[in-house]
């Protein structure tokens, strides 16, 4: 579900099936315009009318949603099997953890912060640009965080570190840029979730059902429970800390997920 630039939600139905070669395939059944409210029935009704259209009723098992009370309500009025979509419980983890830290929190507001000024003012976003020229550099851009994807953000923002700082000055507004030290905790927390954000990638290139691979939740075990070195930060070192015994009252989700992707 999502809602457009003029506030008018729509919902996505979007079929997924292995083919006969054992790749995950995915077709848009429809994107139909959904004013109602979102209770249980309308959303049943909604979801049931393109299987309808495309004969295919019969033939769906499982209903994939984000975590809302609502969604699998829906999928128990569908009698449909249901299970939350993977990358969204971990994107719920990681932005979980980046939460309970207060110093992390505090550098998310800075950054979006200055995001939101370069994407507003195309002074500014000129002046980035010019500086990346002048330093030799290829011309990138800074990405505001998205709700639904907590590795968008943080990259853009730390490799542009120099290029900001000097763009900041140059334009001398009240936008203060990250410090070094605050560069260096996100390096390093980036560090510990490096695991976690190529299972994040590999989840959204969809090219088969990676939900039920188990070297993908293997490579994430290993990184919740290996030891914390010296050379990293107190906050990343914090984030590790969190994620290992929310990783594992998730992982329970994830053993059905697995048992789902065995049998297909």
């Amino acid at each position: 579900m999502w809602t457009s630039v003029n506030t008018d939600a729509y919902l996505a139905v979007i079929c997924y099936f292995v083919d006969a070669s054992t790749s995950l395939q995915s077709v848009v059944l429809g994107v139909l315009h959904f004013p109602e409210a979102h209770t249980v029935e309308d959303l049943a009704r909604m979801k049931a009318a393109p299987l309808s259209e495309w004969r295919i009723t019969h033939k769906v098992t499982c209903l994939v949603t984000d975590g809302a009370a609502n969604r699998g309500a829906c999928a128990k009025e569908l009698r449909l099997h249901h299970t939350i979509r993977v990358a969204h419980m971990l994107n719920l983890l990681i932005k979980k953890a980046l939460g309970q830290n207060t110093v992390l929190s505090d550098i998310r507001v800075k950054a979006r912060k200055m995001v939101g000024y370069f994407k507003s003012s195309t002074t500014a976003k000129e002046r980035l640009t010019k500086v990346q020229e002048q330093m030799g550099r290829p011309s990138l851009k800074l990405i505001q965080e998205v709700e639904t994807c907590w590795n968008t953000h943080a990259p853009a923002v730390h490799k542009l570190r120099e290029p900001v700082g000097a763009a900041l000055a140059g334009l001398r507004m009240d936008i203060v840029p990250l410090t070094t030290e605050q560069h260096d905790i996100i390096a390093e927390s980036l560090k510990v979730l490096s695991r976690f954000n190529d299972a994040t990638v590999e989840l959204s290139e969809e090219k088969r059902v990676s939900g039920s691979d188990s070297k993908l939740w293997h490579r994430l075990d290993a990184t919740v429970v290996q030891k914390r070195t010296t050379n990293v930060t107190a906050d990343a070192t914090e984030v590790q800390k969190y994620l290992q015994p929310s990783f594992y009252q998730k992982n329970r989700h994830y053993d059905y997920i697995m048992f789902i992707g065995i049998i297909i």
